[in-house]
């Protein structure tokens, strides 16, 4: 466990289309309101998903909303909409945030908000390179190479072991060449970039995400 993750008690868990979608998340919820003591949990969902807060009992609270990126929105959303939410959002001054997605749809605008809002860890899985959207980084392997059930996707979000900071990732440069010369004769290798190394833990909760060091 991370120390910035051990110290996140106010988590906002972002799901944003429907009631069915967000019930399937509750495990992964779960997880990660009891992997600290004292850690509350927020939904960020659609109206229809804000619905299932009576029914379970990881949330303390639920920010309805439609997102235009999402197909539970009826009609376009106008931006000031979107302005409106990162100003509630960085009122409540959330620690972090856990964005559920299956593997159709993309993590990165709820992100982008979550950022703007300041929430200062962001936690998805994506295909793409985030740089500064997500400080931790869930490469997914779906479609590419498996699919998984989104119950087992979302859990995964709490649970993954192979979680990587998106720092060293767009960080690392290409190797430079240097020029080596003999007998008068220069010519060009490439030098070879340090090595990565891997930090893991064994324990099974939520604050298992190993990070690459810089």
């Amino acid at each position: 466990m991370t120390a910035p993750w051990q110290q996140a008690r106010h988590i906002l868990c972002v799901r944003l289309d429907s009631l069915g979608d967000v019930l399937m998340c509750t495990p992964a919820m779960r997880a990660l309101r009891q992997a600290v003591p004292g850690r509350t949990l927020t939904l960020l969902g659609s109206p229809s998903g804000a619905a299932a807060l009576p029914f379970i009992p990881e949330l303390i609270d639920a920010i309805a909303w439609e997102a235009p990126w999402s197909n539970c929105a009826p009609v376009p959303t106008m931006h000031t909409d979107g302005l409106a939410l990162v100003a509630t959002l960085a009122a409540r001054a959330f620690d972090a945030a856990v964005i559920f997605t299956t593997y159709t749809q993309s993590a990165l605008p709820a992100a982008l908000l979550c950022q703007l809002a300041g929430i200062p860890l962001r936690l998805a899985h994506c295909r793409e390179n985030p740089y500064g959207l997500l400080t931790d980084w869930i490469p997914d392997p779906e479609p590419a190479t498996i699919v998984r059930h989104e119950v087992q996707r979302s859990d995964d979000d709490a649970t993954d072991d192979q979680a990587h900071d998106r720092r060293s990732q767009s960080r690392r440069r290409p190797a430079r060449k240097s020029a080596t010369c003999r007998d008068g004769r220069c010519t060009r290798s490439r030098a070879r970039s340090p090595p990565t190394t891997w930090i893991s833990w064994s324990t099974p909760s939520w604050a298992c995400m190993p990070i690459r060091s810089r």
